[in-house]
């Protein structure tokens, strides 16, 4: 569970500049440091083959290339970080990948395709400080299309959310920008909402009032999927839990990724929450008096061993009913189950990767 990318995101920070006004790019403080990680993470690419890893070392390399022009081979890095977080499903790994994305699309004039991505980038169970360095860059792309008003808003919540003075410095850019461009052209379009933003991305669930069951609604008010479930939750990472005799869950077409074998798919949170269907990219299952954790794509991660799991931003809180221990999300033990709630939490806890580097 240790972060194969941590060390090269700091270095990145130090290698690169303050942001361009003119270009609404990011200088070059140290080229030979630059070139120095990209190198590195391409050697480590070759040594960690896990998805997660790849998907952060790829992010690295994307990002320098990126800030050294080659935007092909930027793009290139970053769709493929962006596939690998969505085969592991967790938020902390997909929200970084879709935003450095967004950033080369944006730097390449494809605004609305960026707009998409960092809007789905602020999806999830995130830490403030990312989503306001998304929000920081999502106004940059606003700002290029003389949505003044709407950069406004998304400047506001990153100043809010994060006060590293990589993503301040930004703000401080973006806001001068902002103020010129009004003066000379107004405050532009209406601010969109989220769902526009992001392309209505997830169906809206509905009842059917004849029949009491539930299915889906497209962004025109048609159902997209048909009213077929007893119950159903809302859609979370592309996915829905539903449930016909049996719960499972749908994809946004209708088509069951998570076959309908399940009592219940109630997941519980380290936090305290409960939520029907999916955190994370997985689901708490009910199954014969045991629960089990079930990923998004149908793949059993946890066993139906233990009597409750919880899910935590690093992995599963789990428990026989009378001790605790911790698994990673690829369901390998991280402590014992011997040890209380409270250490195997703390155990969790140590292990959270926040990829807080330069998007």
């Amino acid at each position: 569970m240790v972060d194969v990318a941590a060390d090269l995101r700091a270095g990145l920070f130090r290698a690169l500049g303050p942001l361009d006004r003119a270009t609404m790019r990011h200088a070059i403080a140290d080229t030979v440091a630059l070139q120095q990680i990209r190198e590195e993470a391409t050697l480590r690419l070759s040594r960690h083959a896990a998805e997660a890893d790849q998907s952060r070392l790829l992010g690295v390399r994307a990002v320098i290339l990126r800030v050294l022009g080659d935007f092909d081979g930027a793009e290139v890095d970053a769709a493929a970080a962006v596939k690998y977080a969505e085969a592991v499903g967790a938020d902390l790994l997909l929200a970084p990948a879709r935003a450095r994305l967004a950033q080369i699309l944006r730097v390449r004039g494809r605004y609305e395709e960026a707009d998409q991505l960092f809007a789905l980038a602020e999806a999830g169970e995130l830490p403030r400080t990312l989503t306001g360095a998304v929000r920081a860059y999502a106004g940059l792309s606003c700002i290029a299309q003389g949505r003044i008003t709407e950069s406004l808003i998304h400047v506001q919540r990153a100043s809010e959310q994060n006060p590293h003075g990589f993503v301040m410095q930004i703000v401080e850019t973006a806001l001068s920008l902002i103020e010129e461009h009004a003066a000379k052209y107004g405050f532009g379009a209406p601010p969109r909402g989220w769902a526009e933003r992001a392309g209505h991305p997830a169906p809206d669930r509905f009842q059917d009032p004849q029949t009491g069951r539930f299915g889906y609604l497209g962004p025109d008010g048609r159902p997209v999927v048909t009213a077929a479930f007893s119950q159903a939750g809302d859609f979370r990472g592309g996915v829905a839990a539903v449930c016909q005799a049996d719960w499972g869950a749908i994809d946004r077409t209708g088509t069951v990724v998570v076959p309908m074998l399940y009592g219940a798919m109630e997941t519980p949170t380290a936090d305290g929450r409960t939520v029907t269907g999916f955190v994370n990219g997985v689901a708490v299952a009910a199954q014969r008096g045991r629960v089990l954790a079930v990923h998004k794509t149908g793949r059993v991660v946890v066993p139906p061993r233990f009597q409750r799991i919880e899910v935590h931003p690093a992995g599963f809180l789990v428990s026989d009913g009378y001790s605790w221990g911790a698994l990673g999300f690829d369901g390998n033990e991280v402590v014992p189950v011997r040890a209380d709630r409270a250490e195997s939490m703390r155990q969790l806890d140590g292990a959270v990767s926040i990829d807080d580097g330069p998007l």
